[in-house]
């Protein structure tokens, strides 16, 4: 691919959303008349599927020297996200909120951050557009201004800062050891650190609250239960799949064994997964079924970076299907509330509103 071309795809990938939010901004009427606008940000990262190459670019003038690039693993993650923001768009733009300027500018701003999220190729990068991800979708969850959504945004931005603090600090530490932003200058500052386990442990805790993991886990049902239908189909491969991403390229998997912190971690993991079966059949309502689920997909998921971060060489075997399983489970979690929400709408499986109603201040579904 010519270079310049390149350029410009990887570029108008999180580019195109972010303009398209300052055309709204300065041109209010345009949203009325541009309904598919959530279609249009999401073609460059669709062209960008299209080129078969493995190609990255670095950016000196942006963010301290910014890199992007698409490999392998950021196409599938990629194509993943591609297909629910398409989706997403689509169901804004059937129920009519697609020309709601506040929900969809919101809405570009989640997308710019995701999917720059995915291409970053050095720290800085991916921080800030996770960053910008998460405030966006803080949006998003709050725009519907009903109370439990409100509660919901609450928690969830109340998390996320305190992850970005904890990530920050790791970023800042990184910076001064090595004097790179790069993955690797993180893993090299861990794996040279006179305490490698403290490193680890910060890195784990801000993605764990980034995804929901348990027992960080408070945000995610209330956001699963609050949010609208093309709202929480995003849910899994937006917030919670681009942390576990985050995981997998912060941390030297495959490079550092560290038998004691990954017993815990496995332990946390098959916590989880008993939490929320226990849980989930305890309460058997089919609204919180994609919040179990998604707390049994990250302990699992957790449970594999424990024995990756004890036995190296598994992971150096095995550590390329994390990168499926996130993909996967973005796009099965999609699937399963696209499911439940045609079951309720067809009235097989009502809700109970009071029930609902009871539990949407609770901390501790």
């Amino acid at each position: 691919m010519n270079t310049t071309l390149g350029v410009f795809l990887l570029l108008s990938v999180p580019g195109v959303p972010l303009l398209l939010v300052l055309l709204l901004l300065a041109f209010p009427a345009l949203n009325s008349r541009l309904s598919w606008v959530g279609h249009i940000a999401v073609l460059p990262a669709i062209i960008l599927l299209a080129a078969p190459e493995v190609f990255s670019i670095q950016v000196p003038w942006l963010l301290f020297g910014t890199g992007l690039g698409i490999d392998g693993a950021s196409r599938l993650l990629l194509g993943m996200s591609v297909v629910l923001w398409t989706v997403a768009a689509s169901l804004l733009h059937a129920s009519g909120q697609a020309e709601n300027k506040r929900l969809m500018s919101f809405f570009l701003l989640t997308m710019a951050g995701n999917l720059g999220t995915i291409l970053a190729t050095e720290l800085v990068g991916f921080f800030t557009f996770s960053t910008l991800m998460s405030l966006g979708f803080y949006g998003l969850l709050v725009d519907t201004g009903n109370e439990p959504a409100r509660w919901a945004g609450r928690v969830y931005l109340g998390f996320m800062i305190v992850a970005d603090l904890v990530l920050f600090d790791v970023l800042l530490i990184t910076a001064t050891a090595t004097g790179e932003l790069c993955f690797e200058a993180v893993h090299h500052a861990i794996l040279q650190s006179s305490s490698p386990g403290l490193y680890l442990s910060i890195i784990l805790v801000g993605f764990a609250a980034k995804a929901g993991v348990w027992p960080l886990y408070f945000w995610l049902p209330l956001a699963f239960r609050s949010s609208r239908p093309a709202v929480a189909l995003l849910l899994g491969g937006v917030p919670i799949a681009i942390a576990l991403l985050g995981a997998v390229r912060w941390l030297p998997l495959g490079e550092i064994t560290s038998p004691e912190l990954g017993v815990i971690i496995q332990s946390l993991g098959v916590a989880a997964m008993l939490y929320a079966i226990l849980a989930g059949l305890k309460r058997a309502q089919l609204k919180m079924l994609p919040a179990y689920v998604t707390i049994i997909a990250t302990g699992l998921f957790t449970t594999a970076l424990g024995a990756g971060l004890g036995d190296s060489a598994a992971w150096n075997r095995y550590g390329d299907l994390a990168y499926f399983f996130i993909a996967s489970m973005g796009g099965g979690l999609a699937l399963l509330v696209i499911v439940i929400g045609w079951l309720e709408t067809r009235g097989h499986y009502p809700a109970a509103p009071g029930q609902e109603t009871d539990d949407s201040c609770h901390w501790s579904e």
